[in-house]
């Protein structure tokens, strides 16, 4: 892995260097095959530019076990083009790899080729003063170490997959056991565990097998990435079934999150009016409500809480829960089952 102690030394101020700092104590080994590739391309001058460069890790490209022309022209042929098998030895592989590499430049980087952005990324840090980015598009980080690498890296999910190429992994998975040259997970030792979700509770407590863990941790990454495919308010209702369940595992997390379905919930935004039709349904008059000078809102909340709704934590919503199945996809171990070794 490269060394990015230097950035911090770049000129800038105290909330950049911090930033930086930060960011890059839990970098991932495919963050930091990028970043070295990246600030190759154009050394940052100062803190602002280095912070641009790590919020554009995820737009480089990167192709495995590609450290050569030759190895990159190979790839090329197999994997983007229907060139036989039985052609490939008649072929100037390094020739090819040059070729495609002027169409797609790139740098090689050890054993990967990093393909630059077609655009250049652009700058969502403007600095001077300026809000710093949310360092955002991932749900869990795992630190994992391995016999061969006791000090461990940082793994970062949800991963991303290499192009063009069918791997049971995700490109960082793959990337990571390589680093820590491992062959499975089962060779390595989990260190230190994040999640952006607080109702996912202690990671490291809740597996005893690292290959869940990382599976279950890439599953949750994508909810939250994905806000459960785009479904509208799909945040906020998850939120508010999280913090009605009192959720403190990520298997209950994930459950809950496949279960939207089973909650109830209704925003307060129009909460007068609705309470007023409540009134007009039972006959009152509309002469009434307003000589009455009733409270509407709080007696919306009235009949809501009277139904069984709870109100969220943020106070913007009620929920509660209704009676469809509630099916478990992700099953919890035993609770003295559960929690890996850790080092």
């Amino acid at each position: 892995m490269n060394d990015f102690d230097y950035l911090l030394d770049l000129p800038g101020e105290e909330q950049e260097r911090r930033w930086l700092q930060e960011r890059l104590e839990t970098l991932s080994v495919r963050e930091g095959i990028a970043l070295a590739a990246a600030a190759q391309r154009e050394p940052p001058e100062d803190m602002a530019q280095a912070i641009n460069c790590l919020q554009s890790l995820d737009e480089y490209t990167i192709y495995l076990d590609v450290g050569s022309y030759k190895e990159l022209g190979r790839r090329y042929l197999m994997c983007e083009t229907p060139m036989p098998c039985n052609a490939v030895p008649f072929i100037d592989l390094q020739a090819i790899g040059k070729k495609y590499e002027a169409q797609h430049p790139g740098l090689f980087i050890g054993n990967y080729f990093v393909q630059y952005p077609k655009d250049a990324p652009q700058p969502v840090y403007q600095g001077q003063g300026s809000p710093l980015p949310e360092d955002s598009g991932w749900g869990v980080k795992l630190k994992i170490a391995s016999s061969a690498v006791p000090e461990g890296v940082w793994l970062r999910l949800p991963g991303l997959w290499e192009e063009g190429v069918m791997h049971e992994n995700s490109l960082d998975e793959t990337m990571a056991l390589q680093e820590l040259r491992a062959q499975c997970w089962d060779e390595c030792t989990l260190l230190d565990a994040q999640c952006t979700l607080p109702e996912a509770g202690n990671l490291l407590t809740q597996y005893d097998d690292l290959y869940d863990l990382i599976h279950e941790g890439h599953a949750l990454s994508c909810v939250l990435r994905d806000h459960g495919q785009g479904s509208p308010d799909f945040m906020e209702r998850y939120a508010a079934a999280l913090s009605l369940e009192h959720c403190n595992n990520l298997r209950f997390a994930l459950n809950i999150s496949r279960n939207l379905h089973c909650y109830d919930w209704i925003p307060c935004g129009g909460q007068e009016a609705s309470a007023e039709k409540s009134l007009l349904d039972a006959g009152v008059s509309e002469e009434l409500i307003r000589f009455s000078e009733i409270d509407l809102a709080g007696y919306k909340a009235h009949l809501l809480e009277e139904k069984g709704y709870m109100p969220t934590p943020d106070g913007k919503a009620y929920i509660k829960r209704n009676d469809e199945e509630f099916r478990e996809v992700y099953y919890s171990a035993a609770p003295e089952q559960s929690g890996m070794t850790m080092q």
